[in-house]
């Protein structure tokens, strides 16, 4: 008589544990991979708020920046108005002694035997007319006229210049007289274009037959009231 063995129950149970195995890796698996992707989100989100906090701490600096800028920008505003004010004060200034300098660099330069009968000026442009003793008086005007400047030392008379050369020697007026070198860059012309239109030798008017004839001239020249 031969014995049998019932094995369906230890299959069965064989089977019930590879499946307890299998859902217990599948559960692992699933839990690590749950682990890893809130490890990862949660990695991403502190990295977001980090660069939250950094995006509004720029912002804030570009405003504070934005902030001096539009003060920068109104001092440089202001000092734009300030300047223009001053440039106008300055400029007066100029016109209101500009024209004195100028009337005492013309009576400085007029020798002793040349007189003026009429000063006429538009725009800087004058036209003079006078007379003189001799034509050699007339010429000295001219050369007095054209030899006028102002020196950071105040009113002179060129009596030394070079062409292109970089100083020119100066007497200057009033005082002692003294003589200095100057840059030709510090020193401006009161008269410049000095042209003689006319020079016309005639009888003086009531004179006798024996009397010295006299020069009637004609000067245009441009003045410099900046001066």
């Amino acid at each position: 008589m031969m014995i049998h063995i019932n094995l369906l129950p230890v299959r069965q149970e064989k089977k019930r544990e590879v499946g307890r195995q299998f859902l217990v890796v599948v559960g692992g698996t699933l839990f690590v991979t749950l682990l890893a992707n809130w490890l990862w989100l949660d990695s991403l989100t502190s990295e977001e708020k980090k660069n939250a906090q950094r995006i509004a701490g720029t912002q804030a600096r570009i405003a504070e920046l934005e902030k001096v800028i539009g003060e920068v920008n109104n001092i440089n505003a202001r000092k734009k108005d300030v300047q223009a004010k001053l440039a106008i004060l300055a400029d007066l200034r100029k016109q209101r002694s500009g024209p004195v300098r100028m009337l005492d660099a013309l009576s400085t330069a007029i020798p002793k035997r040349v007189w003026l009968t009429a000063f006429d000026e538009k725009s800087s442009a004058v036209k003079m007319t006078g007379r003189a003793a001799s034509h050699e008086d007339v010429a000295e005007f001219m050369r007095g006229l054209q030899s006028m400047v102002w020196t950071p030392r105040g009113m002179g008379r060129v009596i030394e210049q070079k062409r292109d050369a970089a100083t020119a020697r100066v007497e200057l007026v009033g005082g002692e007289g003294a003589v200095e070198d100057f840059p030709t860059k510090s020193i401006s012309n009161f008269f410049t274009r000095v042209d003689l239109k006319k020079a016309e030798s005639k009888a003086p008017i009531g004179g006798g037959a024996g009397a010295p004839r006299i020069i009637e001239f004609e000067i245009n020249l441009n003045s410099n009231y900046a001066i």
